[in-house]
């Protein structure tokens, strides 16, 4: 399986890592922690069903039987990494494909730091449909937001609709980094939220010594 990334992570996350999971069914992202160095959001899209809850069951280490439950509306769960060196919580924004709730969502991409758009490649529609969801993260999420494009459900080779060739034409063009994985296999699930997270690390710590330096 390979694996295509515009931006390049050098690190890696340490063996001994420890991870804290929670689940919000607010519609207010959860409260800051002192204990943490960085808090990050993280936004998922894409239409219903190519496996976004999926994906972010098994990057938060949970149960997952990977079958299909609908997101309605969106959820915010919260997990607490150490990367780097670094406490990390991230903030991941799960929300739901489903075209009545669009209007909703528009709220989801403030404060975002990293959007993930992902699509089913067995589904040609989930992927055409991904400039519709472009456009809207374009409109509602800061100009500079880091953006990972996502083929989600890699496994399933012979059911493929949507070449990786493709696809990778696809986010060269619109400056996208891109990555397929498996939430049934597991595969490049850590690395894709790693490739949104390491470099807004790198730049937040560089900032920090800075202000230091000059304090």
């Amino acid at each position: 399986m390979s694996l295509k990334l515009k931006t390049p992570s050098n690190s890696s996350e340490g063996a001994g890592a420890s991870h804290a999971t929670s689940r919000s069914n607010s519609t207010r992202a959860p409260k800051t922690s002192s204990k943490e160095d960085f808090t990050f959001k993280l936004v998922m899209v894409g239409d219903s069903g190519v496996g976004k809850s999926c994906l972010l069951e098994k990057f938060l280490d949970l149960s997952s039987n990977n079958a299909f439950i609908s997101t309605i509306g969106y959820e915010v769960r919260t997990h607490i990494i150490k990367l780097d060196g670094q406490t990390v919580k991230l903030q991941v924004w799960d929300t739901g494909g489903q075209e009545r709730y669009r209007p909703v969502l528009a709220t989801c991409y403030k404060n975002a730091f990293g959007v993930l758009l992902v699509y089913d490649v067995t589904n040609k529609k989930s992927f055409t449909n991904l400039q519709q969801w472009l456009t809207e993260v374009n409109e509602f999420a800061s100009a500079d937001v880091p953006k990972l494009l996502i083929g989600n459900k890699s496994d399933l080779s012979g059911r493929r609709q949507v070449e990786e060739s493709t696809a990778a034409q696809f986010a060269a063009e619109r400056g996208l980094a891109y990555i397929e994985t498996s939430a049934m296999e597991s595969a490049n699930i850590r690395e894709a939220f790693l490739t949104l997270v390491r470099p807004r690390l790198r730049l937040n710590r560089a900032s920090s010594t800075a202000s230091t330096s000059n304090s």
